[in-house]
């Protein structure tokens, strides 16, 4: 039987000589709407979890795997792999990853692509290429994976990885807080100061803690993995750094010892946003690119920042070209990227995935391009 990296070269070849293109698709949960004139490469054939070692807490999956079943594969092997995208839990592996789309989690264990040991991608000219391993070892010129990463589809589709997993924790423990915005933030930049050592290190706006049952006001929640007595002592450790900090009110953490915790109801609540900017701001600067998202976007759905990556998610109804062009001009002066991470059709291409670059990254990006997808086959506009 053939491998399904090489069914689909086949098709992206026959694509390229025909002069179709292609949008990659896995549930179409995410970008449910195609661009106008481009046919789904339907990835539902790559699902497979093909090797799973449980001592090497490595495993090898197909990109169109949906997170609720490689989970449920995991966890029989008393293993997990740190990613929690916002979206729906039948959302795929590959779409994910594509989108470099990586939640609270990345604060303790990095973006996606650091889940990531290796992958296989079929590029817009057929080509199969094979990046990386499946042992960390192996993983020396892992330059390229992580371009594909977050690339969104414009330098190749995704169709295999090898996952670095964890081993299932003994404890699972999260605290929370609620304040005004000027509270929150004092708190946030005295954990920074502190370095505290917890796995998820977010702020969450009034409308986003309330969905999430917070109550009001903007929120801080911290959560730490590990072993009973360690779980415990960094969350003992954060709260008392957060005490120092005037006007925050720890609310009971008891309902979130119960499911859906409020990480997963974080993920359902971000993931229903039908435009999502993502912000790459300065972890002590986040109040900042707040305002610059509330200044352009007018009134937003929610606000979630990953503090320690400097990570500000901005949830919105929908939006204009020039509110979105606006946005990261402003953004670009203090050289932060904004990334379109979820918009229908119509707004990627008025506006790119990522937008501006400075003439450096730029060049490269497009050389890329060039080389990995000369006949531009598959449909996504990463610059406007």
């Amino acid at each position: 039987m053939r491998a399904p990296a090489d069914r689909l070269a086949d098709e992206v070849r026959a694509a390229a000589a025909a002069g179709r293109r292609l949008f990659p698709r896995g549930t179409g949960r995410w970008w449910p709407d195609p661009p106008p004139g481009a046919s789904p490469l339907d990835l539902s054939s790559s699902d497979e979890i093909s090797r799973f070692d449980v001592a090497d807490l490595v495993a090898t999956v197909g990109a169109g795997c949906r997170l609720d079943r490689l989970a449920a594969a995991l966890g029989e092997g008393d293993a997990w792999l740190a990613l929690d995208p916002p979206g729906p839990a039948d959302r795929t592996l590959g779409s994910a990853l594509a989108t470099g789309g990586g939640g609270p989690l990345a604060a303790g264990f990095g973006p996606p692509r650091d889940q990531v040991l290796g992958m296989t991608v079929v590029a817009g000219n057929g080509t199969v290429v094979r990046i990386g391993g499946r042992v960390v070892k192996n993983v020396a010129g892992f330059d390229l994976a992580k371009v594909v990463v977050g690339g969104h589809g414009g330098f190749g589709v995704i169709t295999e990885v090898h996952l670095r997993l964890r081993a299932r924790a003994q404890s699972d423990l999260t605290r929370v807080w609620t304040g005004s915005l000027t509270a929150i933030a004092a708190a946030t930049a005295r954990l920074l100061r502190a370095d505290t050592a917890v796995h998820a290190f977010e702020s969450l706006s009034p409308p986003l803690a309330a969905s999430l049952g917070l109550g009001e006001g903007w929120a801080l929640a911290l959560r730490a993995i590990g072993t009973a007595r360690a779980a415990q002592e960094e969350l003992d450790a954060a709260a008392r750094v957060v005490t120092d900090a005037h006007d925050c009110r720890e609310i009971p953490t008891t309902p979130y010892t119960l499911h859906p915790t409020p990480w997963e109801v974080w993920r359902s609540v971000v993931g229903s946003w039908p435009v999502i900017l993502r912000v790459g701001a300065d972890p002590a600067a986040w109040p900042d690119a707040v305002a610059l998202g509330a200044e352009h976007l007018g009134d937003l759905l929610g606000t979630s920042v990953t503090v320690p990556r400097g990570t500000v998610r901005l949830g919105a109804g929908g939006v204009t070209s020039a509110s979105v062009r606006a946005l990261r001009e402003r953004a670009a002066r203090r050289g932060w990227p904004v990334t379109l991470e979820r918009a229908d059709a119509a707004t990627r291409a008025a506006v790119g995935v990522w937008g501006a670059m400075p003439p450096g990254p730029r060049r490269l990006t497009e050389t890329l391009r060039a080389i990995y997808d000369p006949n531009g086959v598959f449909a996504v506009p990463l610059f406007a």
